[in-house]
């Protein structure tokens, strides 16, 4: 069919030309799909998506991420069979193994008495027999739209013929550990190499390579992943917060800072190490990691499945024009499968298990050792003063000749805890700042503040900028308000106080974005809020930091006892452990410890939460913003262990403050006259005299619970949901504006009315012009003059009548005509419905019959955005 230059077509030739039409749209839907796996971007919303936008940044990350030139010998190389030669032969010197059988058996006889044995529960679990069961939690926990190996096969086609191919994958396995031998298949593997950011990418030893494996191998390892979850953090140092759930990041990089901010409490020099092992991943001796597992005591069957994922294996480059010739892979784990990561920790356990048992002097903070922490292959020495340097370094050494790991020592760093003169020590630089897990460590808080938060800023900034170019709904922005302004900056908050200006300037930039850069239509508390509660979900930066903050004090009083909070248990102990605190009516300036400015936005987010409702006989005597002794709260930790912490416990039968003689008779304790003099001479008369007249009334003092509206803090149902919905509640109080409209329905019909057009199939700018209307900010001429004092002309169909909301979209005759026509083509297929009034066709109709809602509601929005469009 040619219909190239035809002006009249026939009613066939354009049902031809439609269904054309819908086959080309379904072919750009499937690249734009296409595109966006590959381009590892999720767009902003469903119903907003751009084919031309996922196919540019597929282009733009392929051509990041493809090696078109590089340094050879020193100079610049574009031609592609160059390249092939030298990234093959640069990775297979890589992967070449240099196992020293001799260097191990030292290692394992210096530390095998410190190496722990697992128990045998845990062994039996994962030397059993594999179930058909954990195949199939294994593919259902499998991520999807991952990119495929070698095959093609993708994790998606998996999950779709999954009841078809278990079976056979099952005992195409169970074949492979029979034969103790992997197909073919799965020892291939394809690399591709991602640029470090901020390194030279013409460089190889600045690209990260990443194996592509296929995923029936994947299967596999994340079957003895799982089995191998269930018990190993019996066997993983504390110090290590790498790979293993509920251990944290955040903890590594807030023990550093801990020490920065409480160097007091260090009486010697202080260093810390931090180390840089050239390429860890790619060149642990895969013999070293076999026989670590086995000195842990794993049994043979899980040794010989473990020995399999990494016996004759190889790998290939993908490059620019195909790939470079396959070669072994003789050493380094691959990253790209489940259990790679959980073999490299165990194996370097035995790093820490090393240097805490080696003669190396760490700090010593209040008679406790800290020596190291890890996190994968980032690690930091803690060291007494220099003169352990040396040591350190050799002790390193021993646990590198076995295991394949070295030490790049022109990039380890020094950082000392106090003030130091030396700008080396033996060749090791020692600086006043540096990047740690992407953090910028420095002593002084303003440079913190630049390097970690306001650069981040500037680039959101000119970020949604360019957005701005492209037609997004207010739906579109806020989420992109979250993927590429908000996710920058969690990760610095987790760790680092945000000051109140920095705030103020993140919620600028993003609030401003929502708007185009104009005037703000709804306030930011209504479009923080819920949808049920008229708002959009967007998320306030204040509020997000808080979450963090209390989410940071929620794993200090579950884990008070680990490494990483030794330092705040130390000054919060001074006044009674932080369990005491929180339930005091402090004010944390009054209190008799210097607290870092992090530890300092913890309590403030918790005042701001916590509701005390003290009562005079309740009320704590300690770390009370109203009992001070020298401008300061108190805390006697003699009278707390006596359980005295309340006015009543110090009272008579009369209501009077006991006598000395009297209070230790009762305690049985033996308290100076100063310290009692310095304690009841400080309770305000006006306390004293509200419990002395209530005496009799009294009941018998309990402390509050760590509770936010009667849930426990440290409960799992107090998530981050909770507590947004709780801040938004203690900081926005009440309903949100404009809600006059849905004065004639009840709270559910308000939420079903609120949220129900939301999952409508219809485009997003559909849907905010509904949500415009519902909000009462539709900007009709009128509103426009009201608003900003314009000038504008009547309704622009009728010519005469002033242009308001109502008018535009339903009081105008032409559009009253056309909602009758809407009306009597629904009459005709539906039966009777009534007559819409103009509430409805501002916020919707709730009707019996679900069916014909569901079509009057998309129908009316669809019409409103055609009024609109006109």
């Amino acid at each position: 069919m040619n219909l190239y230059g035809k002006v009249n077509w026939t009613e066939e030739e354009k049902g031809k030309i439609n269904n054309l039409q819908s086959k080309l749209d379904e072919m750009y839907l499937y690249r734009a799909k296409a595109a966006y796996l590959r381009s590892k971007a999720k767009w902003i919303e469903e119903g907003e998506k751009n084919t031309a936008y996922f196919c540019n940044l597929e282009t733009r990350r392929q051509e990041y991420n493809s090696i078109c030139n590089l340094i050879i010998d020193g100079e610049e190389c574009t031609d592609p069979k160059r390249i092939s030669n030298e990234v093959f032969t640069f990775y297979s010197n890589l992967y070449k193994s240099s196992y020293s059988e001799q260097n191990v058996t030292s290692f394992f006889d210096k530390i095998s008495n410190w190496i722990p044995v697992i128990d045998d529960n845990f062994r039996k679990i994962c030397d059993e027999d594999l179930t058909i069961e954990e195949f199939d939690f294994a593919i259902k926990s499998m991520a999807s739209d991952r990119s495929p190996g070698p095959d093609g096969i993708t994790t998606n086609f998996y999950k779709h013929f999954w009841e078809d191919l278990k079976l056979l994958l099952f005992s195409a396995i169970n074949e492979c550990i029979n034969q103790k031998e992997l197909m073919t298949t799965m020892k291939q593997g394809v690399i591709k190499l991602i640029p470090k950011p901020g390194k030279d990418k013409k460089k190889l030893s600045n690209l990260r390579p990443i194996t592509l494996l296929n995923t029936d191998y994947k299967v596999f390892t994340k079957v003895l992943a799982t089995r191998l979850k269930t018990g190993i953090s019996e066997i993983i140092s504390p110090t290590q917060s790498g790979f293993l759930k509920g251990r944290l990041i955040q903890n590594n990089i807030r023990l550093v800072l801990d020490l920065i901010d409480y160097n007091y409490l260090i009486k010697d020099d202080g260093f810390m190490l931090f180390l840089d092992f050239h390429k860890a991943f790619d060149s642990i001796e895969h013999s070293f990691i076999i026989k670590t597992f086995k000195h842990f005591g794993f049994g043979d069957a899980f040794l010989d499945m473990i020995t399999m994922f990494y016996t004759d294996i190889n790998s290939c480059v993908s490059l620019l024009e195909g790939t470079c010739p396959r070669f072994r892979v003789e050493r380094g784990i691959r990253q790209g499968c489940s259990i790679s990561p959980l073999l490299f920790i165990v194996a370097t356990e035995l790093l820490a298990i090393t240097v805490i048992n080696s003669n190396i002097k760490g700090l010593d903070i209040n008679n406790h050792k800290l020596i190291i922490s890890q996190l994968a292959d980032d690690t930091t020495v803690f060291l007494k003063n220099k003169e352990q340097i040396p040591l350190a370094l050799d002790t390193i050494k021993i646990f590198s000749d076995a295991s394949g790991l070295r030490l790049n020592l022109d990039k380890c760093e020094l950082m000392s805890i106090h003030n130091c003169s030396h700008s080396s020590l033996y060749d090791i630089p020692v600086k006043n700042e540096i990047k740690y897990l992407g953090i910028w460590i420095t002593k002084c808080m303003a440079d913190s503040e630049e390097k970690n938060i306001q650069n981040t800023i500037d680039k959101c900034k000119k970020t949604l900028n360019h957005w701005l170019q492209r037609d997004l709904t207010l739906f579109g922005r806020i989420m992109l308000t979250k993927v590429e302004s908000l996710s920058r900056f969690i990760y610095p908050a987790y760790s680092l106080a945000i000051p109140p200006r920095i705030i103020k300037d993140i919620n600028k930039v993003n609030f401003n974005f929502i708007w185009k850069n104009k005037h703000h239509y709804v306030s930011n508390r209504d479009l923080i809020k819920d949808y049920e509660e008229g708002g959009l979900k967007a998320i306030d930066f204040e509020i997000m930091n808080g979450i963090l903050k209390i989410n940071w004090l929620r794993s200090f009083l579950k884990n008070d006892n680990d490494i990483w909070f030794l330092i705040p248990s130390l000054i919060f102990n001074k006044v009674g452990g932080i369990q005491l605190l929180l339930v005091c009516d402090f004010e944390i300036s009054k209190l008799p410890i210097k607290l870092s400015k992090f530890h300092q936005q913890v309590l403030l987010n918790w005042k701001l939460m916590f509701k005390h409702n003290f009562s005079p006989h309740n009320v704590p005597l300690w770390n009370n913003r109203v009992i001070l002794n020298r401008g300061k709260s108190m805390f006697v930790e003699e009278w707390m262990t006596k359980q005295i912490w309340s006015v009543t416990h110090i009272i008579d039968e009369n209501g009077d403050i006991l006598e000395l003689n009297r209070l230790n008779e009762k305690y049985n304790m033996s308290c100076s006259l100063e310290l009692y003099k310095k304690v009841s001479q400080n309770i305000p008369t006006v306390l004293v005299n509200t419990v002395k007249n209530n005496f009799s009334n009294m009941q018998t003092p309990n402390l509050h619970k760590i509770k936010l509206d009667g849930l426990d803090l440290v409960d799992g149902k107090c998530n981050n949901q909770f507590l947004r919905k709780y801040l938004i509640n203690t900081l926005y109080p009440g309903r949100t504006k404009h809600s006059l409209v849905f004065r004639d329905y009840n709270k559910s019909e308000i939420s079903l009315i609120r949220t129900k057009y939301l999952t409508f199939p219809i485009p997003p700018k559909f849907k905010e012009v509904h949500f415009r209307t519902t909000k009462n900010i539709y900007p009709s001429n009128e509103f426009m003059r009201d608003r900003f004092k314009f000038v504008l002309d009547n309704c622009y169909i009728c010519k005469t009548t002033s242009e308001t909301t109502e008018h535009m979209f339903y009081g105008c005759v032409t559009i009253q005509n056309l909602w009758k026509s809407l009306h009597v083509l629904i009459l005709s297929q539906y039966g009777y419905i009534d007559f819409w009034s103009f509430q409805n066709i501002q916020i919707g109709v709730i009707l019996m019959d679900k069916n014909s809602e569901f079509l009057v509601n998309n129908l009316i929005i669809i019409t409103k955005y055609y009024i609109h469009k006109c």
